[in-house]
């Protein structure tokens, strides 16, 4: 009698029976409440969350005094009932969500709830979508693209066509905004055949060996996507791209990109042999000069001269901080500089904080003594076991104007510390590119609770680099931020406040001496944050 006194509270969606009363068959004779009605009850009683603790039929009016049409208010500014329909949009995606947990867990002694779930929660997803659009096409900024063409003579256009042509504004100004880059590369890469599938998949193999894997939103972007793996950031792929499936009139999600699988990372360790037999005589050399009882002292030694002669730089994380999100990823395998791993994770080299104690400091001199005590004849299978049949050190790449740089970005901290310890030449890792987003915000640069000063100053950084031709772009301004809208950076740090890009510069200068002043930043600039800042800000 309680749950259809609550279901009553409802105007049946079946029968059309009045609130408060019974529900009736066609014929008007009373009948049980209709299973819509008492569905209707259990999502607006158990689903919202305001109003915990009250009664469900208070409850259920909460929702109701929500749920209903608002008259216009004259005196509020325009646009508040859009505004006003955003937000009971997102109560709404909550109230479905949370309702579809509920029919599954009411269910679940007599039947799998599961489909009830998704379904609910595919519904509130589509509520979300909606939400989101009104927000877009009604907000302050409203700066998105949309296909005008579409749009052409439609007075009224529906929520679905409206979000068709944000999907096709987005991929033409994607596609607009790639064909500005290539201009900046100047020097003839490697040469690829690649091949790129509708839902974004991307494979490609350069003739000289390496394979790289992974998504672009477009096929106009595989060019950039390949881009990170070639010499230096100056350099253009040449690719001979093949389409499986038709071009989109969106782009492309990329949500379960393919990666490179073990097997390539093997292939890519036995493909370089130039590579293996530098390091293995550099382990060799390491065997005859530092004798067994002495690997303690000599790890200690050579920890502490790398700390002070080459310190780690600071994440180099500028990408991953943008609101856009990613339209290009690949992954490739390669022999890489050691001396260009320029962040491990642990800050400080030898260092590790660890829970557990065979991971903490004792690793390196314990890991140093097996390497250093295996025969020279097995020291291939060594490495190779410990470096590509293992999980594969991944590093992420920062290419810049002479070569890249490489920041370690899931696992591999313990061997790339070891390797930078001991000096060692070269090491097999899996690289990751990240492609550099078109819109840089100075607020998602640098912390903006250090005030309205460094906004500017970071801001003012930007219009320097652009007048002296170290980045390519241009440069708006949304009140007192400065949002750049990027072509190509050849050093990429650059974009970062003066600390980032002062440590950095460091580290490039010390892989690669002499590149920056070539680019065209004056070896004043370089020795330290101070004089990085006088130079940049005047």
């Amino acid at each position: 009698m309680t749950a259809d006194w609550d279901a009553r509270d409802w105007t049946c969606p079946t029968c059309a029976a009045s609130r408060m009363k019974a529900c009736t068959t066609k014929d008007g004779r009373p009948r049980p409440t209709h299973l819509a009605r008492r569905l209707t009850s259990i999502l607006l009683q158990f689903a919202v969350r305001r109003g915990r603790g009250q009664p469900p039929a208070e409850r259920a009016q909460i929702v109701w005094s929500l749920s209903t049409a608002q008259k216009s208010d004259t005196s509020a500014r325009e646009g508040y009932l859009w505004h006003q329909a955003a937000a009971e949009l997102f109560l709404w995606d909550q109230v479905v969500a949370e309702a579809g947990k509920h029919a599954a867990a009411a269910v679940e002694d007599h039947l799998d709830g599961d489909e009830l779930r998704d379904a609910a929660r595919q519904a509130a997803h589509r509520i979300t979508q909606a939400r989101d659009l009104l927000h877009e096409w009604h907000g302050e900024r409203a700066e998105y693209p949309l296909d005008e063409e579409l749009l052409a003579r439609v007075l009224r256009p529906a929520p679905s066509l409206l979000a068709r042509a944000r999907r096709r504004g987005d991929l033409q100004r994607l596609e607009a905004d790639l064909a500005r880059r290539p201009v900046h590369l100047d020097r003839p890469g490697g040469t690829w055949a690649a091949t790129w599938h509708s839902d974004g998949t991307l494979t490609a193999h350069r003739d000289d060996g390496p394979c790289a894997r992974g998504w672009s939103a477009t096929p106009d972007a595989a060019e950039q996507a390949l881009q990170s793996f070639e010499t230096t950031s100056r350099h253009r792929p040449q690719i001979t791209l093949t389409l499986h499936g038709e071009r989109p009139e969106a782009p492309a999600a990329g949500s379960d990109s393919p990666g490179i699988d073990q097997g390539e990372i093997l292939r890519a360790f036995d493909a370089d042999r130039t590579a293996l037999d530098a390091t293995i005589a550099a382990i060799t050399q390491l065997q005859r000069a530092w004798p067994e009882d002495e690997i303690g002292d000599r790890v200690r030694a050579a920890t502490t001269q790398l700390q002070a002669s080459a310190p780690q730089s600071p994440h180099c994380n500028l990408y991953n901080r943008q609101q856009e999100h990613d339209w290009a990823a690949t992954e490739s395998a390669a022999w890489v500089r050691t001396d260009a791993i320029v962040q491990a994770i642990d800050e400080v080299w030898g260092d590790f904080d660890r829970s557990e104690a065979s991971r903490g400091p004792s690793w390196i001199p314990r890991a140093t003594r097996e390497l250093l005590t295996t025969t020279p004849e097995q020291l291939a299978a060594f490495l190779r076991y410990h470096l590509a049949e293992e999980p594969a050190v991944s590093l992420r790449v920062i290419n810049g104007p002479a070569g890249p740089l490489y920041n370690v970005s899931m696992g591999g901290a313990h061997r790339t510390h070891l390797f930078r310890i001991l000096g060692l030449p070269w090491m097999i890792a899996k690289l990751y590119a990240h492609i550099p987003p078109r819109r840089f915000e100075v607020a998602s640069v640098i912390d903006t609770a250090k005030g309205m000063t460094e906004i500017e100053r970071v801001g003012r950084g930007w219009h320097t680099l652009l007048e002296r031709g170290l980045l390519h772009g241009r440069i708006h301004y949304e009140g007192a931020f400065a949002v750049l809208d990027l072509d190509h950076a050849p050093a990429p740090w650059l974009l970062g406040d003066a600390a980032l890009a002062s440590a950095y510069n460091t580290a490039y200068e010390r892989v690669y001496p002499g590149a920056l002043p070539e680019l065209g930043i004056p070896a004043a600039a370089l020795t330290g944050r101070e004089a990085w800042e006088r130079w940049l800000y005047g």
